[in-house]
């Protein structure tokens, strides 16, 4: 078995990264300075955009960084 784990870096140090499985979407988010974390689920594989913005939605009061489109784009 092969297993790698990456994470992507925002501009306030934020961690994040999406997951595509067949029929699913995941997508999570940590900010460290804030001691957040945040995970969103779907059993839809168009939800994506939408996991993106929720994240986005509760990071931006703290970073005030727009991640939703880096968050969708990533893929580790």
């Amino acid at each position: 078995m092969r297993y790698g784990l990456g994470w992507a870096l925002g501009p306030s140090g934020q961690m994040y990264l999406n997951g595509r499985l067949p029929g699913y979407r995941a997508a999570l988010l940590m900010l460290p300075d804030h001691d957040v974390v945040a995970v969103a689920l779907a059993d839809d594989e168009q939800a994506l955009p939408a996991l993106a913005r929720t994240l986005d939605d509760l990071q931006r009061p703290l970073t005030g960084d727009h991640l939703a489109a880096t968050i969708e784009a990533f893929a580790a």
